[in-house]
């Protein structure tokens, strides 16, 4: 599996909710996934011409530019922190 994050997978952020890439690599770290963690750089925000390599796979993949996104090993994309928190908690790593 790979989650796709933009700089960071810590949840340090101003919000007091924390970074979503943070959020999402916690979530699938406590469902005892080890994802590999792939660098999206760039700002979502950014029109197309402008992206990262990457980030058009993500919006290939999710019609969206923004990470996180998860990439599982069936090939299913899942797109956004809280999306990605609940299907971790829904698929929880097998022992």
């Amino acid at each position: 599996m790979k989650l796709y994050v933009c700089w960071t997978k810590r949840e340090v952020n101003l919000k007091s909710d924390g970074h979503p890439c943070g959020n999402a690599y916690t979530a699938l770290k406590e469902a005892g996934h080890d994802p590999k963690v792939v660098y999206a750089h760039s700002f979502g925000g950014l029109p197309d011409l402008l992206q990262t390599p990457t980030r058009k796979l993500v919006k290939a993949k999710t019609g969206r530019s923004w990470v996180p996104a998860l990439e599982t090993d069936e090939g299913q994309w899942i797109s956004g922190s809280g999306e990605i928190a609940a299907w971790a908690g829904q698929h929880p790593a097998a022992a």
